[in-house]
């Protein structure tokens, strides 16, 4: 083989123009991204039950299901937050799988199963497994003045998710944020009680009005026609027009006459976003897996750009993140280390061999190269951070086997034999050594590419790199590289740098003397030569530890936790104060918060854990560069502290690696939960004493003020009503009950009774509430 490619130039030619062709293809082809994708290994369980205690949540509901998702024997660790009216299960899978949405279909039928041991009222368990990777884009939709409500930019935002989900190579389009509209009957109960029309008669009244049902078909045997009975919910006139009889007498009223009905947001909101301070929506987009970032990110923009030209003047676009700069950024830097390194290698190999062999060494980067590249993109490896790392950590590796080929050609030539018999006496002398070395290192970095787990297939990509690099080297340093030895590289005996590199005689004597002298004391040789490894191991342990670097990006993130009982209004308020301090700090270009919920993730190892919850913000901060944000990192953590001692507030800067909670994350586990409250807050007074420690934070929280009724039950009885039916009642009159809807284009509106706002705020308005009885005949 070698004979033959030796004695036919043309098909050498083919094969370089062969790795060329590939090389250049595979760049074109291979997907590109900033990070690595893990595999994601999290889920989230949700599941309402409204009105309910944090006790009640996690009796009847997060333990239950508990049990039920630790019978899967992929599951690694579950854990749950239980909040007063829902339970957040999360949920880990063990590290050796790799394929994890037939695991996460199986337990959605396991939470169907376990829906008939919760509560009747309870809504039924969703696992969702969708927020485990960062979003491609994010962009935000919010009004320049206050003459655009939110639910206007509701439905602006809804119309660009669904354009979004048209654009080829989207995965998914979540919109955060998002307020839900609702028609609102709220019933005034003093003119309802001088009516004599209760409650329930009114949620049966209006049930009964929407006719969006079937009414049967007349059928022969010509055609068939289908019957409906019109009447059905289409506006707000509609449902006022209802007629509503009277318990007491044969009076009949329309709705209007007795509930004040206007379309509106559903309140307490749920989730809130603030962009440059005020109220919008955030729509984020997750590319597809091997895809490449920046001409998916093309096609967004067309979209965008588009829909924007279509927006009023009132309402403003704007582009929050954007990946593909960071990933054009990243990859253009260390693609600037690959030509620094090859530029470095060539230099010192034209010092060292002489202009020719080094010409011929040199060959092996370019081509080496190209066949890494073909290599994953057969394998299926993206260009990213860590394939592209891996490149630069194989620059050195690539030229040893050229180097030492070249070397044994021109040492034959030089000895006289002709260049066929060089070539050929090279490779049959040296393919066997230089195997075992290429072997040997090759099994160095497969553990890193076998590591199991997200850390394996975050770093992975280096070793993989190394691995296609060290077999092209082998490959191409025993077929072209010989070949172009052996037919450029003469036998004549020339002297000086062009021809033969540094030559030093001296050095050289005094190296063959100190080879003669280590083989004389092969005792004393061995104990110097294990000084160094034993000083290298008693140096690791002094040097800090930290398996995965900060990010260098110009951003970071604020987490901000409040007392469990603050509602959502409350927390916002308390962070447009905190956003004007932030503010104040020079290099900030870009602040903007989620509230009730986590921000939409614009890095790879973000978690998503604080669904619903009320006393909960997170804030993406963009500055001028990444040396400015770990200024103000420790700056900013400083400052808020104390200026907002009534808020647990951090500071955090994007780290590289798997997702974690915290750096320490320590565990309690017993059945009593009055004594892991007292066990954890023992161990956090004394963590909080280390001057290291920013702050702790527990996942068994305190719940929200609760206001026990104490009933009299025999007079509840004597009046017709039971101690259920009395807080079914107040339930619906507080929070409300849906009892019909309007269907607006492609959108269902739900229609919701319940009291007004000034009945349901402080303890004089329960104490003012009207029930009624099961008959319906009286009201107290």
């Amino acid at each position: 083989m070698i004979q033959y490619l030796f004695n036919h130039g043309r098909f050498q030619a083919l094969l370089v123009a062969l790795l060329i062709v590939s090389g250049l293809a595979a760049i074109n082809g291979l997907p590109r991204t900033e990070d690595p994708r893990i595999s994601n290994r999290l889920a989230i369980v949700t599941t309402a039950l409204p009105g309910a205690s944090a006790e009640r949540m996690e009796v009847q509901v997060s333990e239950k299901i508990e049990q039920r998702l630790k019978s899967q024997a992929e599951v690694k660790h579950v854990s749950s937050i239980s909040r007063p009216g829902l339970s957040v299960i999360t949920v880990e899978l063990k590290d050796e799988i790799t394929h994890a949405p037939p695991v996460w279909s199986r337990m959605r039928d396991l939470l169907g199963d376990v829906r008939s041991q919760l509560p009747e009222n309870a809504a039924q368990p969703l696992l969702d497994d969708e927020r485990g990777y960062a979003y491609t884009r994010i962009v935000s939709v919010n009004a320049r003045d206050d003459s655009i409500t939110m639910a206007t930019l509701n439905r602006y935002a809804k119309e660009l998710q669904n354009q979004l989900r048209n654009v080829s190579g989207v995965e998914l389009v979540h919109i955060f944020g998002q307020a839900e509209e609702e028609i609102r009957v709220t019933v005034d109960q003093q003119k309802a009680s001088l009516a004599g029309i209760s409650q329930a008669h009114i949620h049966a009244a209006i049930k009964g009005a929407d006719a969006k049902v079937a009414a049967g078909t007349l059928t022969n045997d010509k055609s068939q026609m289908q019957i409906e009975v019109t009447g059905a919910f289409d506006s707000v006139a509609r449902i006022g027009a209802i007629p509503v009889s009277s318990n007491h007498t044969a009076s009949q009223y329309q709705l209007s006459d007795i509930a004040d009905i206007s379309r509106t947001i559903k309140t307490p909101v749920s989730e809130i976003a603030l962009i440059d301070g005020k109220p919008g929506l955030y729509i984020a987009i997750r590319m597809l897996p091997k895809l490449r970032i920046d001409k998916f990110s093309d096609k967004i923009d067309v979209v965008v750009q588009q829909f924007e030209l279509e927006l009023p003047n009132q309402i403003e676009l704007q582009n929050i993140f954007d990946q593909r700069g960071y990933t054009q950024e990243r990859l253009g830097d260390l693609l600037g280390n690959i030509a620094v390194g090859f530029i470095l290698i060539l230099a010192v190999l034209f010092i060292t061999l002489g202009f020719k062999a080094a010409l011929i060494v040199g060959t092996a980067l370019p081509l080496t190269v190209l066949f890494t590249l073909v290599s994953m993109h057969l394998y299926g490896l993206p260009i990213h951070q860590m394939s592209v790392t891996g490149l630069v950590v194989a620059l050195g590796i690539m030229v040893d086997n050229a180097i030492v080929i070249t070397d044994a050609v021109q040492r034959y030539r030089q000895q006289g034999l002709n260049a066929i018999a060089a070539v050929e006496k090279a490779v049959a002398h040296f393919w066997l050594p230089l195997l075992g070395s290429t072997l040997t290192t090759i099994l160095a970095f497969a553990p890193i590419a076998l590591m199991p787990g997200a850390s394996g297939e975050f770093i992975g990509g280096i070793a993989l790199s190394v691995i296609f690099a060290l077999i092209g080297s082998y490959i191409i340093s025993h077929s072209l590289v010989v070949v172009f030895a052996g037919q450029f590289i003469n036998n004549e005996q020339r002297t000086g740098i062009f021809y033969q590199g540094i030559r030093t005689p001296k050095l050289s004597k005094r190296f063959a003397a100190t080879l003669k002298y280590s083989l004389a004391k092969p005792k004393l040789t061995l104990l110097l030569v294990f000084i160094f490894p034993v000083a290298g191991f008693f140096g690791a342990g002094q040097l800090t530890e930290q398996f995965f670097p900060p990010s260098d990006r110009d951003m970071f993130q604020i987490e901000v936790h409040f007392a469990p009982q603050v509602s959502i209004e409350s927390t916002r308020q308390a962070i447009k104060e905190m956003d004007a301090h932030i503010r104040k700090s020079q290099g900030i270009e870009k602040l903007d918060w989620m509230i009730g919920t986590n921000f939409p993730s614009f890095y790879y190892n973000m978690m998503q854990r604080n669904r619903g919850a009320n006393n909960y913000a997170q804030a993406m901060i963009k500055v001028t560069d990444f040396r400015r944000a770990n200024e103000l990192i420790t700056a900013l953590q400083h400052q808020l502290d104390s200026e907002f001692p009534h808020a647990q507030t951090l500071v955090r800067k994007l780290e590289q690696g798997p997702p974690f909670n915290a750096p320490i994350e320590m565990r309690i586990y017993g059945p009593n939960l009055d004594t892991l409250a007292d066990l954890g807050q023992q161990l956090r007074t004394q963590l909080i004493a280390h001057n290291d420690i920013t702050h702790t934070r527990p996942t068994l929280l305190s719940g929200s003020p609760k206001l026990w009724l104490n009933t009299n039950e025999a007079a509840l009885t004597h009046a017709g009503l039971s101690l259920t039916g009395m807080a079914t009642q107040l339930q619906s009159q507080f929070n409300g009950v849906v009892v019909g809807s309007i269907i607006d284009n492609t959108e269902t509106v739900p229609v919701r009774v319940r009291v007004a706002d000034n009945r349901r705020d402080d303890i004089s308005a329960l104490f003012s509430t009207q029930l009624n009885t099961a008959a319906n005949a009286t009201q107290f």
